[in-house]
């Protein structure tokens, strides 16, 4: 029984090589095979599958190997609509043609494959065997590395091959001219990937030029460029998926350049010459798209082969591509980020979005409520008081982002804020003071700002609390939230409540005032009892412009709360009396008067120096 060596090529490489009885026939995989690159036993003849299933270009049935009776090989194409080109015959092998040889021939088919064929009188000792992988396409070799932070430096005589050095100038003189004006458009626009597409075509001299986008496991058309004006645009939205599938399998440029091939009517290549791929990358080297060009049989002027020059050039404008992506996806990050950290703080978290993860940490909570709002509400309708609740809280965020403090939410008039994280800040409670005192100095000028609707009572009431919260995304994956949860969060609330009952603008509690020692003028008011939370804390005015005589009155008003803590409310009746005589406007001295006359009035010999909050 005769038999046939068989080896199969990839362009140069070897892929199988092995010997077989004949009959032989040779094809794709096809359903029932085992897989590409195998030899089966059919009873009566063989079959090597040459290629896999997705390979679409190659037949399932292509040729069939016979022997004749002078000792020949008869080669016969088995296919209904596809030609091959057999040893050196000028012209291709048509369907059901034959072709007999005397030894060793080659027969070419699509996807740059070969079969070498020799006949064997004897039994060889080469067994069937795979070489290399499943590849059909040639990678272009010594890539540019096309990251986001910079591109590996390449000689011009390494790229260029061949061209002289004044070509090899004026070359990448062009090249880098092309891809900074890709650059220099706005990132993520129609302008942006037109202009890409538009230099591929031109520099490549290509038919076509496409960037295509992933959208989950789809390729897209981002945008187009066709040299052809009489292309249709059904010729336009179509393109290899087989050469486009290798780039996203490989992460190269991957270039078709079919040789002396008929392409079956079946293939997404069957009337392309040759055609490129570069992959365009995302930060983390994950391919996200690929600049795509083709050159078609008969419409092209340019009838050379794609080389790894041509290659180098469509890497070079995928990494300008890849590049401004990047930049619209942290531009948008940044814009993002922007509307809850401040500009230093947002550009820490772009390199390490890690900060963001859930934690346990100390920080300093504010609520700023905004006195009056219901007031201009009912005078001046719903779009004048937008209009000025949107002023206001611009400027009490300002107060918030130049202290790198996080604006957590605005809940109607009411803004809230933290300090101490994604970031760490020793001094956040220093810091949330400090944007306290300049919120109050805003009162004046926004009064002034809006004197003809700014009701009397316009002011602000601050509530401010340090403790351990659980800190990161406290909204959905609908809509981002980052900000504190726990008691710390709920005192802080509740604090800026009692301002009122205290007729105070900033109250900070007794953890808050030993975070911050004497590095802002505050004075102890009351030990109180919150709704929901038992266990009582101090609450000390954080006091904005503080003079001399403001000092004098909150030790005398600190002497008094003494002398009621232990119980002896005539001493501290006497001292409140002679303060208010001497401060009527000072109303924490005023309440805390009429809690000793209560407590006089009912002669309690022991009072509780706790005051018991029965409302938020």
């Amino acid at each position: 029984m005769q038999k046939v060596e068989v080896t199969v090529y990839e362009g140069e490489e070897k892929l199988w090589n092995g010997i077989s009885r004949t009959p032989l026939e040779i094809g794709r995989q096809q359903d029932g095979d085992s897989g590409p690159l195998n030899l089966q036993d059919l009873v009566s003849s063989q079959r090597l599958v040459i290629a896999p299933l997705s390979a679409r270009s190659i037949p399932r049935q292509a040729v069939r190997v016979e022997p004749t009776t002078d000792g020949k090989l008869r080669i016969t194409n088995i296919h209904g609509r596809i030609s091959f080109y057999v040893g050196d015959q000028a012209e291709p092998l048509g369907p059901g043609e034959s072709f007999e040889a005397d030894n060793n021939l080659v027969i070419s088919l699509p996807d740059n494959r070969t079969l070498h064929l020799s006949t064997c009188d004897q039994e060889s000792q080469v067994s069937p065997s795979a070489v290399g992988s499943d590849t059909h396409f040639r990678t272009l070799t010594g890539q540019i590395e096309s990251t986001m932070e910079s591109v590996a430096p390449v000689r011009l005589n390494e790229l260029f091959g061949g061209e002289t050095k004044e070509d090899q100038g004026r070359i990448a003189v062009d090249l880098v001219r092309s891809a900074l004006t890709v650059v220099q458009k706005a990132a993520g626009s129609n302008e942006f990937f037109d202009s890409a597409v538009f230099a591929v075509a031109t520099m490549v001299e290509l038919d076509r030029a496409l960037v295509l986008l992933r959208e989950g496991d789809e390729w897209k058309i981002r945008s187009s460029y066709v040299a052809n004006e009489t292309s249709t645009e059904n010729d336009n939205q179509t393109f290899s998926r087989g050469l486009t599938d290798r780039v996203l399998q490989s992460g190269k440029t991957v270039i078709y350049d079919p040789a002396h091939v008929m392409q079956s009517v079946e293939s997404s290549m069957m009337v392309l010459d040759r055609a490129v791929a570069a992959p365009i990358f995302d930060e983390q080297r994950k391919v996200i798209g690929a600049i795509y060009g083709d050159r078609k049989y008969g419409s092209s002027s340019n009838d050379t082969p794609i080389g790894d020059l041509e290659a180098a050039l469509l890497e070079v404008m995928a990494g300008a591509v890849s590049s401004g992506i990047a930049r619209q996806r942290q531009e948008s990050i940044r814009s993002s980020l922007t509307q809850f950290f401040s500009h230093e703080i947002a550009e820490r978290l772009e390199h390490d979005e890690d900060l963001l993860a859930g934690k346990d940490a100390e920080v300093t909570v504010m609520f700023c409520d905004i006195r009056g709002f219901s007031t201009i509400a009912e005078r001046v309708g719903a779009t004048k008081t937008i209009e000025w609740i949107n002023d206001v809280l611009t400027e009490l965020s300002q107060c918030v982002t130049n202290t790198d403090g996080v604006l957590v939410d605005y809940v109607g008039d009411e803004l809230m804020a933290m300090w101490g994280a994604p970031d760490d800040q020793p001094d956040h409670a220093s810091r949330a003071c400090r944007s306290a005192v300049e919120m109050l100095k805003l009162i004046d000028p926004l009064r002034e700002r809006w004197k003809e609707i700014t009701p009397d009572k316009f002011g602000f009431g601050i509530g401010i609390n340090t403790g351990q919260a659980r800190v990161g995304n406290t909204g959905s994956k609908i809509k981002f939230k980052y900000g504190p949860l726990g008691n710390t969060v709920n005192l802080a609330s509740r604090v800026q409540g009692i301002t009122k009952k205290l007729g105070v603008a900033t109250l900070i509690t007794e953890s808050t005032a030993n975070a911050i020692g004497r590095a802002f003028d505050h004075r102890r008011l009351a030990m109180v009892r919150v709704v929901g939370i038992n266990e009582p804390v101090g609450l000390y005015e954080l006091k904005a412009g503080a003079d001399e005589d403001w000092r004098q009155m909150a030790h005398r008003y600190e002497s008094a709360l003494s002398s009621f803590d232990k119980s002896d409310l005539t001493g501290a009746a006497r001292q409140l009396a002679s303060l208010v005589y001497d401060h009527p406007e000072d109303n924490p001295s005023v309440v805390l008067l009429g809690r000793v006359v209560d407590g006089l009035t009912r002669r309690e010999e022991q009072i509780d120096p706790v005051w018991v909050m029965d409302s938020k």
